[in-house]
C-alpha cells in the first residue's frame, strides 16, 4: 500500500518542522509528511491530488482561511485538521463553518496528535468526511 501524504501548512517554519518531523517519526513508513509556509504551494499540492490530509494552522494573520475555502471548493472530501495556538470558541466556529473536520489546540503532545491524524487518514481512505 502506498504511504499516505500529509501536508502541513503553517506560517511559522519552526512549528511546521517540529510537527512534520514528529509525525513522520511517530507514524513511520505509513506516511510521507511535508510542510510548507506558503499557502500557494499548499493549494497546488492539494489541487493536484498530492495530499491525503491537510493540516492547517489558522493563525489570525495567515492565509489559512482562503486556503481552506479553495480546498473545500475543489477537493471537498480532502480531510483538514486545524492545529492552532490561537484557540478560541470563535476560531473553532469559523473552522467548522469552513468545513474543517478536526481541530486541535496547541500545545499538544505529538502522541496525542497522531491518533487524530490516523483517524483523518482512515476517513479519507474510506471516502468519509465528518461534517
Amino acid at each position: 500500500m502506498a504511504a499516505y501524504r500529509i501536508l502541513i501548512y503553517d506560517d511559522d517554519p519552526t512549528a511546521a518542522l517540529i510537527t512534520q518531523r514528529g509525525l513522520q517519526t511517530l507514524l513511520g513508513d505509513e506516511v510521507i509528511v511535508q510542510a510548507t509556509t506558503n499557502a500557494n504551494e499548499a493549494w497546488l499540492a492539494c489541487a493536484n491530488g498530492n495530499v491525503d490530509l491537510l493540516i492547517v494552522d489558522p493563525s489570525p494573520y495567515g492565509a489559512a482561511a482562503a486556503l481552506i475555502r479553495a480546498v473545500r471548493t475543489y477537493r471537498p472530501y480532502l480531510p483538514i485538521l486545524a492545529l492552532t495556538a490561537y484557540d478560541t470558541p470563535g476560531l473553532r466556529a469559523r473552522m467548522q463553518a469552513l468545513g474543517v473536520e478536526l481541530y486541535a489546540a496547541k500545545p499538544i503532545e505529538l502522541r496525542e496528535l497522531a491518533p487524530l491524524v490516523v483517524q483523518a487518514l482512515h476517513h479519507s481512505a474510506n471516502g468519509v468526511v465528518n461534517n
